[in-house]
């Protein structure tokens, strides 16, 4: 009678990471750059699921004009670097930059974008090209301030999720290869335009359907084993 007790209890643990997964995905359904997560079960020998993995999802979010020339997607294979209040590098799809005090550029949280760039505080206007390479217009005159480069991984799922939207290197994800923008089979950088989540709402609550009715099945095996057990306890008493 325990087999089926135990198998329902896997079940509801399955059913609520699912749900706790979901939730977070919904919750980042409008956060730039954000890649679902997708829950990965595997059948116990025993009977039940469990958890094997959680995994992002790297598929590409749509593309939303903005007109701030500072705010750059990724058309295509990548992720931005910036520094992390760890002092070391960490990685991200958000391109939501701006420049500080100094003139650096740096990400919505003040990470610097690596390599660093400085722009002029004095210019009339910045751009970026599809090849990364950042320009100002200072003193009617355009001026190339920095370029841009953008890494990939052999396994980008296997990056290592620090929060706020960054991402760090794993022994899963291998190690970053770096290159300009549309070199290498990196993609090119879209200035004036941020990427999307890729989190499709529908599919979402879809699966928070079917997670629902799992937990609830699950409770229910649970219940009818406990008043079976309490039934054959009563007997032998």
């Amino acid at each position: 009678m325990l087999g089926p007790m135990f198998s329902a209890l896997s079940g509801l643990s399955n059913a609520a990471k699912r749900l706790q997964n979901s939730a977070n995905n919904v919750a980042n359904v409008n956060t730039a750059g954000f890649k679902k997560s997708d829950v990965n079960s595997v059948d116990v020998k025993s009977g039940g699921t469990r958890v094997n993995d959680i995994s992002k999802s790297n598929t590409q979010g749509s593309l939303i004009p903005t007109g701030n020339p500072l705010d750059l997607a990724i058309d295509g294979d990548g992720f931005f670097q910036v520094t992390n209040p760890n002092g070391g590098t960490s990685f991200t799809r958000s391109g939501s930059f701006k420049q500080d005090g100094a003139g650096n550029i740096v990400d919505a949280s003040g990470n610097a974008l690596l390599p660093a760039v400085n722009v002029p505080g004095n210019n009339t206007g910045i751009s970026v090209d599809t090849s990364g390479q950042i320009s100002a217009q200072v003193g009617g005159q355009q001026q190339v301030s920095g370029q841009l480069q953008l890494v990939r991984f052999q396994n980008p799922s296997g990056l290592s999720a620090t929060g706020g939207n960054l991402f760090n290197e794993s022994a899963a994800s291998g190690a970053p290869v770096v290159g300009n923008p549309g070199a290498g089979g990196l993609g090119t950088v879209r200035s004036g335009f941020l990427e999307g989540s890729n989190v499709d709402i529908t599919e979402e609550i879809v699966d928070q359907i079917v997670a629902k009715a799992a937990f609830k099945a699950n409770v229910n095996v649970i219940k009818a084993n406990d008043e079976m057990l309490g039934t054959i306890l009563d007997i032998k008493t």
